[in-house]
């Protein structure tokens, strides 16, 4: 009788204890139930986006040149400094030209006598007075002696040194007193044309069928606002060697800010949207080259939804089919969510 005491207090123990073990059990899941998740979201909008090409590029001016001495002299007087800038045309130094001025001023000299001559020889001439062969060769003396005043013209500007392009004076090489021979390789002056300058990109072949003339391109460089520019010329020719297009682009640069030599970052702006759907590129959950996005619903609840992406920038991403403008996407927190998890927004951020 005992013993019946004893097993049946024993099971009343065990069914108690289950009992209780149940109840907390379901005490918990519906704690864990009602447990909202912290996440970040942002409202999918419409706005522009472009197709684009990140590359980098170093700066070049579009015309330079050294500027040499087609005379020979000592250098009397020097114009320009580094950093000037100089038009077409300019004087930048000056040769000693005393003795091409003389020999200009005799021939001039020689000129004027033989023009008189001419003029007093052609009167005679017109009244048959002297022979023909006698005008003649009077012309063609005074053709010669002209020809020869030309030239010493012209001995006396290449004492005078020019600026053959407008520009900045980059260098300067020469010196006050300083002895130029005549065509000689030693440079004067190197003059660099910046109000345009050019970068050079090579583009892969893949995007040959979207880059054309006339496209916008930005360029960044480091402590600078962003510079429009646009591709001017596309080589016709793919390299084989790299597989990649030579394109060629054109900057603006009127207001002096840049320098050729400078190393810019590079986007090609190939296509734009300007209506598109767009979310923030963190909103994206990839897997298995399959993309989705957690929706939160009016009820504070997620659903993932699979979406298909267009055109996508460093930030933003467009959105072909999957979400509606306006719905709520999470962009932070998504590794704890799942199908009908209860969220909290913390922060709704804009982009």
């Amino acid at each position: 009788m005992k013993k019946l005491s004893l097993v049946v207090a024993v099971i009343s123990a065990a069914v108690y204890l289950t009992g209780c073990n149940q109840a907390n059990s379901s005490s918990n899941s519906d704690t864990a139930e009602v447990i909202a998740i912290p996440v970040e979201a942002a409202l999918a909008r419409q706005g522009e986006i472009s197709s684009s090409y990140h590359t980098n590029a170093t700066l070049a001016a579009r015309a330079e040149t050294d500027v040499i001495s087609k005379s020979s002299g000592i250098v009397q007087q020097v114009l320009v400094e580094e950093g000037d800038s100089v038009q077409a045309g300019q004087l930048l130094a000056v040769l000693e030209n005393e003795r091409q001025r003389f020999m200009l001023a005799k021939e001039q000299a020689e000129l004027s006598r033989l023009d008189s001559e001419l003029q007093r020889m052609g009167e005679m001439y017109q009244r048959k007075l002297i022979s023909t062969d006698v005008y003649e060769k009077l012309r063609w003396q005074y053709d010669s002696v002209k020809a020869s005043v030309d030239l010493a013209e012209l001995s006396v500007r290449e004492t005078e040194i020019r600026a053959p392009i407008s520009g900045v004076v980059s260098r300067r090489y020469v010196k006050t007193g300083q002895l130029i021979s005549q065509m000689a390789p030693q440079s004067l002056f190197h003059l660099v044309a910046n109000a345009e300058l050019e970068a050079v990109v090579h583009i892969p072949e893949q995007q040959l069928a979207q880059a054309k003339a006339g496209q916008a391109a930005i360029l960044r460089f480091a402590g600078m606002l962003p510079v429009e520019a646009n591709v001017s010329r596309i080589s016709p020719v793919v390299d084989a060697q790299s597989g990649t297009v030579r394109t060629t682009l054109i900057i603006d640069n009127s207001d002096a800010k840049l320098r050729p030599g400078m190393f810019a970052q590079v986007e090609l702006k190939f296509d734009v949207k300007p209506e598109a759907l767009l979310v923030p590129k963190r909103a994206i959950i990839t897997i298995d080259n399959q993309h989705s996005v957690f929706v939160v619903d009016t009820e504070d609840k997620v659903s993932r939804k699979a979406v298909h992406l267009g055109y996508s920038s460093d930030t933003t991403v467009e959105i072909l089919e999957g979400v509606a403008t306006g719905e709520k996407v999470v962009i932070a927190g998504q590794g704890a969510l799942k199908d009908q998890s209860l969220v909290t927004v913390v922060t709704t951020r804009e982009f």
